[in-house]
This record gives structure tokens, sequence and C-alpha cells, in this order.
């Protein structure tokens, strides 16, 4: 008796050996604080990426106020600084390991991006910043259409009220005169809204892109090959700025490297290109390249910060935290905005009708986060006729899921949602790829090692494979 209590046993007396051993209770102690910093860098993650989305929106709007004439620049610098960051991240296998299959994928992705950045750039030069920020939300709308449309997704009936109520909030707005901004012009702002659909469709397109991929792929692999395309992309987009709707902020095309110069010395010179016959109803908006460098440095800074933290917080959480995040950015920017301190004297208080319009417009996203949380538990029903294959984009489960088949040889896919950077424009949503990966089938060995693992029991170094010790003692 005296054995069997000294092994965990309790004695006649009841006083028996502790419930947990030396080891299990340095464990359990050792699980605890794991936990605990898991769940204080999850907090810090998504503190930073609500901090960092507020800055990216704040910046961008500085960056085409401090650079207004020099669209082309504003969007391809991005892009040239991505293409060798990620070159350097990937490493050779962005060249050995290239599939060359691919390539039209990974161009496609590079057009719908970079339009969507050209759109936002150009059209942001005369919209508010609390009229980008509404604005903004109809991404959810559009693209909830473009994902019916080319992937036959199917939205619980809170999803489509909450778009309603989005795309109502947005006709108030605009019903309002937009916003107290008075350098709303309605081109522009219509010319902000068009590069919302490239970018929904972009969103659409990644789920759907590697579905018949049967290997392993890197994001920064992809992450490089889109930049590089996107920055013929944006070449090709030139055209854009020399259409006639455009009024005075038309760019002839055989001013286009004159343009692009002149972003140069306004960046790093800080020398005003555009001061005579500028600033006035009629005329072309002046430059303001004394501080342009912090704006766009500080907007690049934020961008890649935006995308760091949502990698952080889908690592250490899910993507639906994210999704939550940039549902609160939507105030918060909205007050950035009226603040001098930030802005300065761009600084706008906004009006009771900016007010409403935000109110009604978060109220919209609300009730659309809540109707994916009843359309992610209905799929995951046992008798739920939705499939995968139908809505793969699950922006409320965690950030993979297993295909429900596998190939000839029986071995079974994952799927993850990777974080994307978003180059060159707002980054209205969290960008996300749906990659394969292998999953690897395990030894039978170590299903037994797995197995001993779970139930706490620890293989002997010295014993056979059927000898184990449980708690110190033989078996």
């Amino acid at each position: 008796m005296g054995a069997e209590s000294q092994q965990g046993i309790p004695a006649k007396d009841g006083k028996g050996a502790p419930l947990l051993g030396d080891h299990e209770a340095a464990e359990v102690q050792t699980r605890f604080w794991r936990n605990w910093w898991t769940s204080l860098r999850l907090a810090v993650s998504m503190v930073g990426l609500l901090v960092s989305s507020v800055g990216n929106t704040v910046f961008f709007k500085k960056m085409t106020n401090s650079m207004p004439n020099y669209g082309f620049y504003l969007t391809q610098l991005p892009a040239v600084i991505y293409v060798p960051m990620f070159m350097a991240l990937a490493g050779p296998p962005a060249f050995t390991k290239l599939h060359i299959n691919l390539l039209p994928k990974y161009a496609v992705m590079a057009i719908f991006d970079g339009l969507s950045g050209t759109l936002m750039v150009l059209g942001g030069v005369h919209t508010g910043g609390t009229l980008q920020v509404m604005l903004g939300q109809a991404i959810i709308p559009v693209t909830m259409f473009m994902s019916a449309i080319m992937v036959g997704k199917r939205y619980h009936i809170l999803q489509l009220t909450g778009a309603a109520i989005i795309v109502l909030g947005l006709v108030l707005a605009k019903a309002a005169s937009g916003s107290s901004d008075t350098d709303d012009v309605a081109i522009f702002n219509l010319i902000f809204f068009m590069g919302l659909v490239p970018s929904a469709m972009s969103s659409v397109y990644k789920e759907l892109a590697f579905r018949s991929f049967a290997g392993d792929l890197d994001v920064n692999v992809i992450q490089f090959w889109v930049s590089f395309f996107q920055i013929f992309t944006n070449l090709a987009g030139m055209p854009i700025y020399t259409l006639d709707v455009l009024g005075p902020q038309k760019v002839p095309f055989n001013d286009m490297v004159q343009s692009t110069i002149g972003g140069n010395r306004c960046l790093l010179f800080r020398e005003d290109q555009i001061v005579d016959q500028c600033g006035f109803a009629g005329e072309r908006t002046c430059d303001h390249c004394e501080f342009a460098w912090t704006a766009v440095l500080g907007y690049l800074f934020f961008n890649a910060s935006f995308n760091i933290f949502t990698m952080l917080v889908i690592k250490y959480g899910s993507a639906a935290l994210c999704f939550l995040v940039s549902t609160l950015r939507m105030p918060l920017s909205a007050v950035a905005f009226s603040c001098p301190l930030i802005m300065g004297a761009r600084a706008v208080q906004p009006k009771m009708s900016d007010f409403v319009s935000l109110g009604v417009i978060l109220t919209g996203l609300v009730t659309y986060r809540y109707g994916g949380q009843l359309q992610h538990r209905r799929q995951l029903e046992p008798c739920s006729s939705f499939s995968f294959r139908r809505s793969p984009s699950m922006w409320f489960s965690p950030s993979s899921w297993a295909s429900p088949t596998g190939d000839a040889n029986g071995t079974r896919r994952r799927w993850k949602f990777m974080p994307m950077f978003a180059a060159g424009n707002l980054g209205l949503q969290p960008d996300f790829v749906l990659v394969p990966t292998v999953v690897q089938h395990r030894s039978p060995d170590r299903i037994r090692r797995d197995m001993y693992r779970r139930l706490g029991v620890a293989m002997s170094n010295k014993a056979s494979d059927m000898e184990m010790t449980l708690e110190g003692g033989r078996l």
C-alpha cells in the first residue's frame, strides 16, 4: 500500500500523494504561462493592427494631399519597393520553384490590384478623408455581389440586411453632400468608388486561383510575382490619367515622364513643381511637397505594419479578429480626420449628417459580421446543404480548413487563408489568398507517440516501444 500511495493512489487515512506529480505540475504551470504569453501577443497584435489600419487610412489621404498631381508616381512607388523586399523574403524558390502555369494567375491578381490602386489614388485626391472611410465600406456589398456571380456564394439573411444598411448609409452620406470636406468632387468620388470593383474582384479571384493546384505554395513567392506584374499593370494604366473627365487633373500622355520626374523632386527634394495657375476653381491642385516625404513614408510604414499585424493576428488568433478590427477602424479614422493635431490645416470637423451616416454604416457592419458568424455555424452543421466548394471563404472561421477529398494517392490538402500585402491602395479590408498546403502522412510510430503525448504518457528512452513510464512508474 505504501508503494501505491506514492504513485498517487490515496491511502486509507485519506493522506495520499498529490494528484499531480512534480513533472505534471510543471507542465501545467508551463502551459499556463504559454497561454498567457500567447494571449498577450494576440492583444498587442490586435492593438497594433487597429493603430496601423487607422494610420494607413489617414496617411493615404495625407499622401494624396501632399502630392496631388503625381498619382501615377504614388501608385508605382509601393510596387517598386515591394518587389525586392519579397524577392529577398522568398529567396531562390521565387525562381527555382516557380510554376510557369501559375504566372497568368499572378498577372490577373496584379491587374486587379493595380487597377484598384490607380483608381483609389486618383480619386482620393478630391475625396475627403471621412468620405473615403464611408465609401470604403461599400467593399462589402460589392464583394458579396462579385462572389455571388463568380462562385455562386450564398449569404445569411443578416449579411444581406447588413449590406443593404451599408448602402443606405452611403446614400445618406451623399445626400448630405458627402461630408464636411469642401474638397469633395463628385467625379473623383465616383472614381474612388470604382476602385472598389477591381479590389472586390481581386479578393474573390484569390479564393479561386489555386483550387486546381496540387502542390505547396509559398505566399512570399506569390507576393513577389504579383508585385512584379503590378509594375507593368500600372504602366498599362497610364492612359487613365489622360482622360478628359479628370478636368484640370488630366495629365497628357507626353507629360507622363516629366510628371514622374516631378514626383521624384517633390518627394526627395521637397520642391513644389505645380505652383502657378493652381488652387482655384477649374485649376489643378497646388503641390505641398514640404512634408511630402513624411506623408509618403508614413503611409509606407503604416501600410507595411498593417499587413504585418494582420499576419500576427491570424497567427495568434483567427481571421475573424482581423475583420473585427477593420470594423472598429471606421469611427476611429473619422475622428482622426477631424483632429488638427493629426491633419493640421486639413482637419475637417464633421457635421451631424456625418455622424448619422457613420452610425448607419456601422450598424450595417455589425449586422453583416454577426450574419457571417451565423452563416459559418450553419455551414458546420452535419445536415447543412452548404459545401466548402460553394463557399470557401469563411471569414469567421479559423485560418485554415482541410479539403473534404484527397488526391489519387489519398493525400489530403489543407487550405489556408494567407494575408497578402495590399500595395498602392487604401487596404480597405485585410487581403487574403487561399493557398493549398499538403498534409503529410504520419507514420504509425508518429501516430503512437502523438497518442501517448495526448494521454500524458512519456515514452521511455531505455525501454522498448511497448514499455512506457507513467508518473515515474513502470507499467
